[in-house]
């Protein structure tokens, strides 16, 4: 049989491995988004490198605050890109050469984001797991706290039975009592 303690153990765990995985959903949005701009960068790239080869080229630029500048290429020969190479190195490389790398870049970024959709459905299936467990025991404790000793007489009535139901109008507007089980049920904040 489970205590207390090992159900607020039990709990804990749970939440924590909740925690865990809204880190894990809020990493994979992240990582979307970084997806999408690669995407984008890697079709601008492939465009500027079709539209050489009628002579003229060109795109339109963000550069931030809502402005975008007019970019013009007016060269048979590609155009070049500074890239960053890694550790905050950038260098000077054709539209081909970049488009590569940051194609090489996206392979791996939605290798990342599909081990963390990975790592998601399984923490969900352990959340599931561990919260399906955390019932069982806490309505086992709360039933095992409910009943009775096996061996003790039943608590004698506290009143005694009438012999007769009155029929005042009093009676009539009682209304029956019920027994309260707050505070003897278990949830996941105990």
């Amino acid at each position: 049989m489970v205590d207390r303690s090992e159900l607020q153990r039990m709990a804990r765990t749970i939440d924590a491995h909740r925690k865990q995985l809204d880190d894990l959903h809020t990493q994979t949005e992240r990582i979307s988004k970084v997806i999408e701009e690669h995407n984008v960068t890697a079709g601008i790239l492939l465009h500027l490198q079709k539209g050489v080869k009628s002579g003229a080229t060109s795109a339109r630029l963000s550069i931030g605050s809502g402005v975008t500048l007019r970019y013009t290429h007016q060269e048979k020969e590609q155009g070049t890109a500074l890239i960053d190479l890694g550790s905050g190195v950038f260098g000077e490389r054709p539209w081909d050469e970049a488009e590569t790398i940051t194609r090489e870049r996206l392979d791996g970024i939605e290798m990342l984001q599909k081990e963390l959709k990975e790592q998601s459905t399984n923490l969900e299936e352990k959340i599931t797991v561990l919260a399906e467990a955390f019932n069982e025991a806490a309505s086992t404790l709360t039933a095992a706290t409910q009943q009775p000793p096996p061996h003790s007489a039943p608590a004698p009535s506290e009143e005694p039975e009438p012999a007769e139901e009155p029929t005042t109008d009093e009676s009539q507007r009682r209304p029956p009592r019920r027994s309260s089980r707050r505070g003897k049920e278990l949830t996941l904040d105990d």
